[in-house]
Order: structure tokens, then C-alpha cells, then sequence
């Protein structure tokens, strides 16, 4: 694969007479590397994103699946002996369970990975809870493989997603610092980017005051937002209401689980549990998939979600463009600790503003930047699960968004003056199914930094243009391009998006 690869595209301007040349560079076409580290055997909340997981492997290059520790497992849990140990072989049997359904997936997608390669990437992580299982000599298998995948010759930086206790990782970083130099250490780290859901152990905040460069995003709340919250804010509810016809309820999900991904869907949607929880009580059922789908679902995504820009936004939420002192952990005895290696910083949430189409509802907070994808993730989710079973002429597949004749996964990036009328071209975009397209242009306010309103005329038509407002000097605004296919299974989205960087006027 050629690693520097620029797709150069032509862009006019409507009133000017120069052409501008957008940059859409994109050396790997936007698959991203991931390791998932998880508390596999917690509660079934991490059978079901990892289930989930395997039907979107196709999508970027799984190098680590790691059993590690948290809050809820470790030695002494008080919900019983099988939390006081790691699972890696759930990983295993999930693996399993996709190398059953695994020849039927590669007839919709050839980069499915192969069974044994998934396997070849298991491990088990520190043993014992928090930053006390960090130091000399106690070294994990995961630890050493953290080590190895962020060593290896590739120039991608590494998207680390913390489901559980984030000590596995401390414990690579220790060792990596005590048998390397400073600028070996600065690039090392320099390739992690962290996603930590939730909090679950004291190593996190550890990490990011030792080695306060590291690119750390901590979610305490839209990590919660692929079906709930639920419980965790009752306020909030389980957000919109995107399974229907089944009830607005937790049971409610649980019947479109049924119905989308267990029933009748091969082997690896049969594994996929309820996920009910003793320590709940007797016959309640969580909100589906709890909080480790959403960090790695930007990564589906590509020509929408950029990992180096946390403010950006995506399938795996928005976050603040600079990094938030002392955003603690929603665990009041894991803050307790981290007020003892304060102050830390981390990229926090970040909150969004939108209408929800199916009732125009209004939608303002922290759970709203996923929220506003959820329609098209749960499609998703849909046609994938088919996947597992059906012939590619009884599936739908996604369709492809082009920008100006480029059919890339690329992000744009794009120089215009104030004032100018910029045109704007989706009429190359296509759909493998022959499906009719529904096209929309839209701008991304909060992603930016313009706070204006900016209305996009014909804003549903393939071709159309929009003047950059007057007082834009020097602001960023992005704009995105939504496409989505007439298939009666679900409607599957593809995304582009462009961003403008206007220049700053000195006058």
C-alpha cells in the first residue's frame, strides 16, 4: 500500500476566477489500528461489544484484544469469585463463534480478518486492581504486547480503548520509560491515542500526570449513549427512541436485539446475551451494549471521524479541542484516589445541540453527540448482523460519498476567503445495492469554530454551493456531507467531511 498517498481534486469558486485545490490526503484510506482492553467477563455488556465488534473488523486492523482488570473485577470483588480473575478465553469463544460466520462475511467484505489472526492477538492483562499492579517486575503478557504493536514500523498511531482499568497500559509505559531514552519515550507516546470509558480503576489519571502528553480522551458520559444512559441519569433517559416498534424501555431493546441480532443470525448473534446483572436484581435488563461500543465506533466511520481531533466529532462523540484539569472519575472512591496525583488533564466531553427528525425534538448535552448518529449505528448494526447469514443480493451495503468526483474515505481540508461562494459536488456518489441516495449538506457548528448560523441552500440537492459568511475571517467551519440508501432492511449512511478554514482577514 503506497503510505503517502494524496488524491488531489479540483474545487471552484462560484464569482472567482482561480481554481483552489482542496488537500484530501489520506495515507491508509482511514482504517485506523485499535487494541481493546476489557473486564471480559463482568457483566455481559462486554460479550455484546465485542460481538459487535467482530462484525465491524472489517473496518480498521485489530492488533490487541486484552482480558484486563477493573472496578468490578479483581481479587476480592464482592460479586463473587469469578470476577476476582481475568477472561481472555470469552474473547476466545467469541472468535469462535465469528470464524462459524466467517466465510459468509467475506462474500459482503473481503477485509474481514481471518479467524486465526484474531485469536493471535489475545492476552491477559495485569492481574491485580489499579496503579498498586504497576511497577518492577510485574510485567504482563498484555503489557509486553502494548509495547510490541506500538513499536512495530507502521506510521498510524494506535486508538488504545479502555473498557475497564487502564493499569495494563501504565504497566507498558512504566517499563518503556525505565529501558528507553526521553525522545524514544516522547515518540512512544506520541503514537497513543486513549479513549477511556468510564474510569474504572486509579491507573488512568496516573497515567496522564506521569506523562502529561499523552492524548487521552476520558468519557464518564457519552460512552453510556450507543442505548442508554438508562439508569446511569434518569433525566436523560435511554435517549432517542431508534428501536422501534418495540416499547421505550430497556425490554424494549432487548426485543430488538432479538430480532436484529440474535434470531436468526448465525452463530456469533446466537452468543449475543441479555444483558441482565444479578447484582441488579432479579429479572431487570441493562440498556443495551453499556459503555464499550461508542469508543470504537468512530473508527467505522472513516470519512467522518478524525482520531487526532477530539472536538471534531463522530460516532465516537465530541470532545473538547484543548484538555480539561482534573476531569475526575464518576467513581467517588476512584476520585478519591486520583485527588492524590492531581492535577491530571484529559480531553473531556463536549456538548451538542440538535433536532431529532423523527419528532423534532430538541436535544442539548453531553449525550447528544452521539445521540445524533444513533439512527444510522443502529442500521448498521442491522445489515451487518445479516451479513452473517445472507447472500450479498439479500443484504444492503453501504453506499459511498464523493466530494467532487473523490470516492475516498479521506477527510478535505480546504483554504477559502470570506465572502467567496464555494460549490459543492456529491453527484459522483454511488451505492453497490443500486439503491437510490438521499443526499444532505449540513454544517457542523459546535466542530467548528464559527458560531454563526449558516443555511446551505438546496441543501438536499447533489450539487448546490454556499457563500462562506463575511465575519467568517479566520474561523473554521465544517460542513458535512450525509448520504444514505432506499433499502427496505435499513438505511445505511456515508459520510465526508469538509473543512474550511477561512482565511483571516487583515483589513
Amino acid at each position: 500500500m503506497n503510505r503517502i498517498l494524496y488524491l488531489i481534486l479540483t474545487l471552484c469558486f462560484l464569482g472567482c476566477k482561480e481554481n483552489k485545490e482542496p488537500e484530501v490526503t489520506d495515507a491508509y484510506n482511514g482504517r485506523q489500528r485499535l487494541v481493546v482492553l476489557a473486564d471480559m467477563g463482568n457483566e455481559p455488556d462486554e460479550m455484546q461489544q465485542i460481538i459487535h465488534l467482530m462484525t465491524c473488523s472489517n473496518e480498521f486492523d485489530i492488533e490487541g484484544l486484552i482480558a484486563v482488570t477493573g472496578k468490578y473485577l479483581r481479587p476480592g470483588s464482592h460479586l463473587g469469585e469469578y470476577h476476582w480473575m481475568l477472561h481472555p478465553e470469552l474473547y476466545m469463544e467469541i472468535i469462535d463463534a465469528y470464524e462459524k460466520v466467517y466465510e459468509n462475511l467475506k462474500i459482503h467484505d473481503s477485509n474481514y480478518p481471518e479467524p486465526q489472526e484474531l485469536r493471535n492477538v489475545v492476552a491477559s492483562g495485569q492481574t491485580e486492581y489499579g496503579i498498586a499492579d504497576v511497577g518492577k517486575g510485574k510485567s504482563s503478557e498484555g503489557s509486553e504486547m502494548i509495547i510490541k504493536i506500538v513499536e512495530k514500523d507502521d506510521e498510524r498511531p494506535v486508538w488504545i480503548v479502555m473498557n475497564a482499568g487502564s493499569n495494563t497500559l501504565a504497566q507498558a509505559l512504566f517499563d518503556y520509560s525505565e529501558n528507553h531514552t526521553e525522545e524514544e519515550l516522547d515518540a512512544f507516546i506520541k503514537k497513543l491515542r486513549v479513549f477511556e470509558n468510564g474510569s474504572q480503576d486509579n491507573a488512568g489519571s496516573w497515567i496522564c500526570s506521569e506523562f502529561p502528553e499523552i492524548h487521552w480522551i476520558r468519557s464518564n458520559f457519552q460512552t453510556y449513549a450507543y442505548g442508554g444512559p438508562g439508569w446511569a441519569n434518569k433525566k436523560a433517559g435511554l435517549g432517542p427512541h431508534y428501536w422501534k416498534p418495540h416499547a421505550y424501555s430497556t425490554e424494549g431493546q432487548l426485543e430488538w436485539q432479538k430480532e436484529h441480532i440474535v434470531n436468526n443470525h448465525g452463530a456469533l448473534g446466537a452468543m449475543y446475551p441479555e444483558r441482565r446483572f444479578h447484582a441488579w436484581g432479579e429479572g431487570v435488563v441493562g440498556f443495551m451494549e453499556g459503555g464499550g461500543t461508542i469508543p470504537w465506533m468512530g473508527l467505522v466511520n472513516k470519512g467522518l471521524f478524525d482520531i487526532n481531533q477530539p472536538s471534531w466529532g463522530g460516532w465516537s462523540g465530541r470532545f473538547t479541542k484543548d484538555k480539561t484539569k482534573n476531569f475526575w472519575s464518576r467513581h467517588k472512591d476512584i476520585k478519591q484516589d486520583e485527588e492524590k496525583v492531581a492535577p491530571f488533564y484529559v480531553y473531556s466531553e463536549a456538548p451538542d445541540k440538535w433536532i431529532d427528525p423523527q419528532n423534532d425534538s430538541l436535544h442539548v448535552g453531553n449525550f447528544t453527540p452521539v445521540w445524533r448518529w444513533r439512527m444510522a449505528m443502529y442500521n448498521d448494526q442491522i445489515c451487518r448482523m445479516d451479513w452473517c447469514t445472507k447472500p450479498f443480493e439479500e443484504g444492503n451495503h453501504h453506499p459511498v460519498a464523493a466530494f467532487n468526483g473523490d470516492t475516498s474515505n479521506a477527510i478535505v481540508r480546504l483554504n477559502a476567503k470570506a465572502g467567496e461562494t464555494l460549490s459543492l459536488d456529491a453527484s459522483a456518489s454511488t451505492d453497490p445495492d443500486n439503491d437510490e441516495l438521499n443526499v444532505s449538506w449540513w454544517v457542523y457548528t459546535e466542530a467548528g469554530t464559527y458560531g454563526g448560523i449558516i443555511a446551505i441552500p438546496n441543501n438536499n440537492k447533489s450539487t448546490t454551493s454556499f457563500t462562506v459568511p463575511k465575519d467568517a475571517s479566520g474561523k473554521q467551519i465544517h460542513v458535512i456531507l450525509e448520504i444514505n440508501d432506499e433499502n427496505s432492511i435499513a438505511s445505511l449512511y456515508d459520510y465526508r467531511r469538509i473543512v474550511i478554514d477561512v482565511e483571516k482577514n487583515n483589513n
